[in-house]
């Protein structure tokens, strides 16, 4: 409802409000993005919503939807949502992106801009959120829910230490000051509060949104896909805190995420959102192992999908690096000391044979991106030696011959293209290293090899989905027939539907052009699919060297087992399906 209304007097039964209050700070990027319509109807009248009733002998729900549906200029994006959560539990809320996953949470914290309208209930602790004034509302977020979003840089103030950032919780809220130090300890950050965000990690900044939130112990906390950013050991760390806190403080959890490992390891409910629209919702273990919905049965089984990729055939080798070391002026602590270099990368040696598929794999800051810059030719090393079939990869003398020999798929397909150009012109851009225009039928050719049609030549980027664009970076990649691909986080970004038929691209691009890659991942559970040897980075140092299978059964290094221990898994007992390797073609 609109800030300027008085509250609304109590009625017998809830009608459509006006445009909800906003909350500070930017809206979300798909506000004014449209959710495909259609999916699984609600149902004849009368029926009851997956989210279920509250029969009379059950506890009192601390959070309870009822038929809410949230309208952005006139497009109805959330439809007919019926949820309850209980004090203590733990619920998911999945599904892929566009699903209104995050909108039901921007709806329940009252965070939504002033142009939507919504219509149902939203109860919090027997208090109707639609009928309270805007500043009690306000005085409930942060004090009785909380929210953690997902990307903690952009959630913190650059300009203000994490001990202010914290501390303005106190003062909103007008409590006492806190003991900064207790709040940091408790979220297992051993830093001052002096600190800014942009001298912390990605792990360490999403402890100081974590204590941010629940700096007053609130009721209920919203986790907005927390860890899908953050490498394994930092994602089981961010889960354990977060599983801790809900324990210690009798929290309720509402976690979105579209990972299925996670969500096994952490909720006692899922709740299956597609277009906005609830499809499934019960215990985790009943819809992991015999979901209901044929699109939840869509997405258990892409979450426990395998690729098929055809036995590698190894020939000689292509890349070779050999003792490459990277290091960078280290940081002056007193203005007459001399600063000591940070060395990103040390020592690494490795080859790289044609045809196959290898696989790099370490926590932020290992170096594996400082690595991948490296063999690219867009870092000047230390000390060592990167040849490509021979030939010296040089930063200060760059070859185009080699350049055009090995090309790179990023993980935001979006942010690799120039939005102001067409399909065509994008994808004709590696032809500039050699020197002339592609040739006729090229463009039409390499999109069909993606699975994309010669007619999208014409489009824009912003016109396809992150899945689409992905392929279109696939088949820039691959238009001028490079002899290595750099495949830096591919699918790190792409909901698991999406995920699996991209890696089903790669198997059968590889099948058919005989394709050696590096893959970059902090999902081992993807790099397991597409590679056939994976080098282990810590630290800078590769610590471990071995084929896939091998390295996954028996790793030797301490590091590696850890790694393997904190990946997420899905049950034994999960309904997926689907073999790891195909036969040999």
């Amino acid at each position: 409802m609109d800030r300027s209304r008085p509250p609304r007097p109590e009625a017998p039964a809830p009608s459509a409000a006006g445009p909800i209050a906003r909350g500070a700070g930017p809206l979300p990027h798909f506000f004014g993005s449209k959710i495909p319509r259609g999916g699984r109807s609600e149902g004849a009248a009368g029926a009851e919503p997956p989210g279920g009733r509250i029969a009379a002998g059950d506890p009192k729900p601390l959070l309870t939807l009822d038929t809410l549906s949230v309208a952005i200029e006139g497009q109805t994006l959330l439809h007919g949502v019926s949820l309850r959560l209980q004090p203590g539990e733990t619920l998911a809320l999945t599904g892929e992106s566009g699903s209104g996953k995050s909108l039901t949470a921007l709806a329940v914290m009252g965070l939504l801009p002033r142009a939507a309208t919504i219509s149902g209930t939203l109860t919090f602790d027997d208090t109707d959120l639609d009928r309270i004034a805007p500043r009690r509302r306000d005085l409930l977020r942060g004090a009785q829910m909380a929210m953690v979003f997902q990307e903690p840089m952009t959630a913190l103030n650059p300009l203000m230490t994490i001990g202010a950032q914290i501390a303005e919780v106190f003062s909103i809220h007008r409590r006492p000051a806190p003991d900064l130090r207790a709040l940091l300890d408790r979220v297992g950050l051993d830093v001052p509060p002096t600190r800014y965000p942009h001298e912390l990690s990605g792990g360490q900044r999403q402890r100081v949104v974590i204590a941010i939130a629940i700096a007053l112990r609130p009721k209920l906390l919203i986790a907005d896909e927390p860890t899908t950013a953050l490498d394994v050991t930092t994602q089981a760390q961010i889960l354990s805190l977060l599983r801790d806190l809900t324990r210690e403080d009798g929290m309720a959890l509402l976690m979105i995420t579209h990972d299925l490992a996670v969500v096994a390891q952490m909720a006692q409910r899922i709740a299956v959102l597609k277009d906005g629209r609830l499809v499934e919702c019960a215990a985790t273990a009943e819809v992991l192992s015999t979901p209901r919905h044929p699109y939840t049965r869509e997405l258990v089984a892409a979450s426990g999908h395998r690729a098929r990729l055809p036995t590698a055939s190894v020939g000689e080798v292509l890349l070779r690096a050999r003792d490459v070391s990277v290091a960078y002026p280290g940081r002056r602590r007193h203005l007459l000391e001399r600063p000591l270099p940070f060395t990103a990368v040390q020592g690494v040696s490795f080859d790289l044979r044609r045809g196959e598929r290898l696989g790099l794999v370490g926590e932020s800051g290992c170096g594996k991106s400082t690595l991948t810059r490296t063999l690219l030719g867009l870092e000047p090393r230390a000390t060592g030696r990167i040849t490509l079939d021979g030939q010296a990869v040089d930063p200060h003398r760059p070859d185009s011959a080699v350049q055009r020999r090995i090309q790179v798929v990023f993980q935001d397909p979006y942010g690799s293209f120039d939005p102001r150009h067409r399909v065509a012109r994008l994808l004709a851009e590696p032809y500039h290293l050699l020197g002339h225009a592609p040739p006729p039928g090229a463009i039409d050719r390499a999109l069909a090899e993606v699975g994309l049609s010669p007619r999208d030549a014409r489009r824009h980027i912003h016109a396809f989905s992150g899945g689409q664009r992905q392929r279109l970076a696939i088949a820039r990649a691959l238009i001028i027939r490079p002899e290595v691909i750099v495949l830096d986080e591919a699918v790190s970004a792409l909901d698991v539907r999406v995920r699996a038929q991209i890696l089903d691209l790669l198997a059968q691009l590889s099948q058919r052009h005989r394709l050696t890659w590096i893959f970059i991942s902090h999902d081992l559970s993807v790099v397991r699919q597409v590679t056939d040897r994976v080098l282990v980075m810590c630290q800078g140092k590769i610590v471990e060297d071995a084929p896939t299978e091998t390295l996954f059964a028996a790793p030797r290094h301490p590091y590696t087992r850890a790694l393997l221990e904190a990946a997420p898994k899905l049950p034994d007992n999960t309904a997926t399906a689907g073999p790891r390797r195909a036969p040999p073609a």
